[in-house]
């Protein structure tokens, strides 16, 4: 077996092939993931609204339509009808999401995947990443099961539009994903491989330590998580301290006279930091 070979988390394959420095690719991620999440949310939130409505629906029609049939109640056909009706809608609304994500009820080609910026750097390497696990080949991405036996998965989970859910920690995405087969599927996948050969085999190019970015997210990061404010904050309260730390990251673009990220960015960091004082403390 060759000895570079190493069983990563697939988030983690995915960050090295974004960014030489692991960290700073993970910070990538997140921010893609928070951006596509951004794009998602809306037309997300209308299915799960309708899947509510339908599901209840039929909740409260088919099971009651059934029992009047049962005992012969006049009228009981109507209601019947009415949950069936109910229930063929609730599936329609599965079937639309499924639609959306791989072009039709069967996986069958890869899809333009969903980005803010599908012209973002990051994004790009994240796709010569999502080629390769698109092949059938060797290669596969697999997840543990609860009793750690390993369960390999058909090339086509990498086809959806929404692929990049693969490797979000979490978001809209993430909880929006569906397997080819199935509805919800948020397994934490895994890679066996050797990683600079993938990444050199998808021609891939990671950015380097100290390559000019639009935002420098890194040295944002490393230096307020030594902030004395932030070193105050108080973990186990949580409310508000996300709030503090994304003003914090504010003044910190400000003072430098740097371009400062969006909202949805600031936080995706804020979040960060305190995940990292939580795990530094805790430790």
């Amino acid at each position: 077996m060759d000895d570079r070979k190493e069983v990563l988390p697939l988030r983690i394959v995915a960050a090295r092939f974004i960014s030489a420095d692991e960290q700073a690719g993970l910070i990538e991620l997140d921010r893609i993931a928070a951006d596509a999440s951004r794009v998602i949310q809306s037309r997300y939130l209308l299915l799960c609204s309708a899947l509510a409505a339908t599901a209840f629906a039929t909740m409260i029609t088919l099971g009651p339509g059934i029992f009047l049939t049962l005992s012969e109640t006049p009228g009981a056909d109507t209601v019947v009808i009415i949950g069936l009706v109910c229930f063929v809608l609730t599936m329609a609304v599965f079937a639309s999401w499924r639609v959306f994500q791989y072009g039709g009820m069967k996986a069958s080609a890869p899809q333009t995947a969903l980005y803010a910026n599908a012209d973002d750097p990051a994004a790009r390497n994240l796709e010569r990443l999502f080629s390769l696990l698109q092949r059938e080949s060797t290669l596969r991405a697999f997840y543990r099961t609860t009793k750690g036996a390993r369960r390999d998965i058909d090339h086509r989970y990498f086809f959806g539009k929404l692929r990049a859910a693969h490797v979000a920690r979490d978001g809209t995405i993430r909880s929006a994903l569906f397997g080819p087969v199935g509805f919800w599927f948020d397994r934490e996948l895994f890679l066996d491989a050797e990683v600079l050969k993938l990444i050199a085999d998808a021609k891939a190019e990671p950015s380097r330590v100290g390559a000019p970015r639009k935002y420098d997210y890194t040295d944002a990061v490393m230096s307020l998580i030594e902030h004395p404010d932030v070193r105050k904050i108080d973990i186990a309260k949580k409310r508000g301290n996300q709030k503090l730390v994304v003003g914090l990251l504010e003044d910190w673009y400000r003072s430098r006279r740097r371009e400062v990220p969006g909202e949805t960015q600031l936080s995706s960091y804020a979040k960060q930091i305190l995940e990292t004082i939580a795990k530094n403390r805790s430790s």
